[in-house]
């Protein structure tokens, strides 16, 4: 039976690669250098898996064979761990993240609207609430999180990975943010701004305004008040980064769709998808992610499509630290 998967799973990339062959990549030399690195965490979103589609489930693992050949200390995940938000399809992301990240990597996750919002589509009718309660328990069971609250801090090699979850009751797609959620944001970011290292904040559903989603996807970031009160939080310290995905936007330099950005002192950086279409604002194909490096000086954002296992040539983001 494994040595069937094992076919089985080779195809797939065989297919992947053959189709993805046909647009244009580069090898990526690396052209920009972060100094030593301290740190590698590579990064994915919106990998969409269902547990009824087995191409999915494969090229999720096709996806975490290929960062661990790069040494990675963590990998992290943006949400839409899943399509439908079923419980079955969760377990099964989880069962596959276990399965393939050894104990030496850190795995770093968070739920996306397709994980908590769609939920009610899926097994008939699970609301938000258990949906994110599922998550946490599932969390919990497979990665020895020991999670009590929707949202928490995981360090990787002594960076912290600030953690946010949507806790709305009964929205699709409009993450919301409990006052204590909020309060845990500027606590943990307060304590960990003694020691002057990077801090890095994930939510699936970027801030509003911050990646120029009213040219392509309209009032697609997080509503308000919850955009202000995060990005007031987040200005209040150095050496932030805020990192999002659920826009399915490619990649783009453009100054009016930025894929990393900095404003007022916060970076940001709004993931691709791996799995489900691109917007096609500069660059849109699937299996694109980054790889973070990350130093004393600076940290080093290296896209990869890991599809094809190649680096992708002009979205590299090397950002500065203070």
């Amino acid at each position: 039976m494994e040595n069937v998967l094992t076919m089985l799973r080779r195809f797939v990339s065989m297919v992947l690669a053959f189709f993805l062959a046909l647009v244009p990549f580069a090898n990526g030399n690396k052209t920009k250098d972060p100094g030593e690195v301290r740190c590698k965490v590579a990064l994915v979103s919106d990998v969409h898996i269902d547990r009824r589609l087995p191409a999915g489930q494969l090229a999720l693992r096709n996806c975490y064979q290929d960062m661990l050949g790069l040494s990675p200390d963590g990998i992290a995940v943006l949400g839409d761990l899943t399509n439908y938000g079923d419980k079955a399809t969760l377990e099964r992301f989880f069962e596959i993240t276990k399965e393939e990240i050894p104990d030496s990597v850190t795995p770093v996750v968070i739920a996306g609207n397709h994980d908590i919002g769609h939920a009610k589509d899926a097994d008939g009718g699970r609301m938000n609430p258990e949906a994110l309660a599922d998550f946490v328990s599932l969390c919990n069971e497979y990665l020895d999180y020991n999670l009590e609250h929707p949202f928490y801090t995981i360090e990787v090699q002594g960076y912290p990975f600030i953690c946010l979850n949507d806790e709305s009751a009964d929205n699709w797609d409009r993450p919301e943010y409990s006052d204590a959620a909020l309060q845990f944001l500027s606590d943990e970011l307060t304590k960990y701004s003694a020691s002057g290292k990077p801090m890095f904040v994930l939510i699936h559903v970027p801030l509003a305004g911050i990646h120029g989603e009213a040219n392509f996807y309209p009032d697609g970031g997080t509503e308000e008040p919850w955009t202000s009160q995060i990005q007031t939080t987040l200005e209040q310290y150095k050496n932030v980064f805020c990192l999002s995905g659920h826009l399915h936007k490619g990649l783009s330099n453009n100054v009016e769709t930025p894929t990393c950005t900095n404003v007022n002192g916060v970076y940001y950086l709004n993931l691709p998808s791996y799995l489900m279409p691109n917007w096609p604002v500069d660059y849109a194909v699937n299996g694109l992610g980054f790889l973070m490096e990350i130093s004393d000086t600076a940290v080093l954002f290296r896209c990869r499509n890991y599809y094809l296992h190649n680096w992708v040539d002009n979205f590299d983001y090397l950002c500065k630290l203070s």
